[in-house]
């Protein structure tokens, strides 16, 4: 086996000297060694939770808070107030997370904000984007098919674990599909989301989704905070535009 010596020694007959590192200029370089071993960790990690969310219609979703609009709406100053009241909840999340509740009209830009907090959060956390559609027919799939069975334990791993997870469109089931199905799903992720963030959106307010889901799961995961609830009631549905 070599020696420090011998390295030495070896460097020396190419040609080369070896620099001799102080122990302060050591203790720097690992520090850095293992900030960029960091580093290049935590983006693994994002793309890993990333590239398990599920879209729904289409592949893939982004939006940023630069491409909301508020000229698109009739009530252009609720609109720009709503964008703003996003970001500002979006900062705050950077010091802390917390559970966001984004509700209101289809199409009035819901999906957009908590795509643009997401967006804007996914350089200090995990993030997951989940179609609560999606993951019931995924769910309904399961039932039948081995290899869509093991994706959506996967999938549900990730949900669990993920710091930053957006459920979209919350509640937009029948009651009884609710009830018997998504009902019993939330259940098994809600204990295990805290301490973490769930961005939801739903055209439902919180009186439309206690008839759907038990109390317990929306206490878990839906914030009683006003702070931190944002309603796009106001707007206009500009996928009609």
């Amino acid at each position: 086996m070599n020696t420090t010596s011998d390295w030495v020694r070896e460097l020396r007959q190419r040609g080369l000297t070896p620099k001799t590192l102080t122990p302060e200029e050591r203790a720097e370089k690992e520090k850095a060694d293992a900030e960029r071993i960091t580093k290049a960790w935590q983006a693994q990690e994002r793309v890993k939770y990333q590239r398990m969310s599920l879209w729904g219609e289409t592949e893939t979703r982004s939006f940023e808070f630069e491409d909301w609009n508020p000229q698109m709406q009739r009530n252009e100053q609720t609109a720009r107030d709503i964008g703003n009241q996003a970001y500002a909840m979006t900062n705050e999340m950077r010091n802390g997370l917390f559970n966001v509740f984004l509700f209101g009209r289809a199409g009035a830009g819901k999906t957009s904000l908590a795509l643009a907090m997401m967006s804007r959060l996914s350089d200090s956390y995990t993030t997951m984007f989940v179609s609560v559609v999606e993951w019931r027919n995924l769910k309904f799939k399961s039932f039948k098919d081995n290899k869509v069975a093991e994706r959506l334990n996967l999938t549900e791993k990730f949900m669990r674990e993920v710091e930053v997870l957006v459920l979209d469109d919350f509640g937009k089931e029948t009651q009884a599909e609710a009830k018997e199905t998504v009902s019993s799903m939330l259940f098994e992720l809600a204990d295990a989301r805290r301490g973490k963030a769930t961005i939801i959106t739903s055209n439902d307010d919180l009186t439309g989704l206690a008839l759907k889901y038990d109390q317990a799961v929306l206490s878990r995961l839906i914030t009683k905070d006003i702070k931190h609830i944002i309603t796009t009631n106001k707007l206009d549905d500009v996928r009609k535009v």
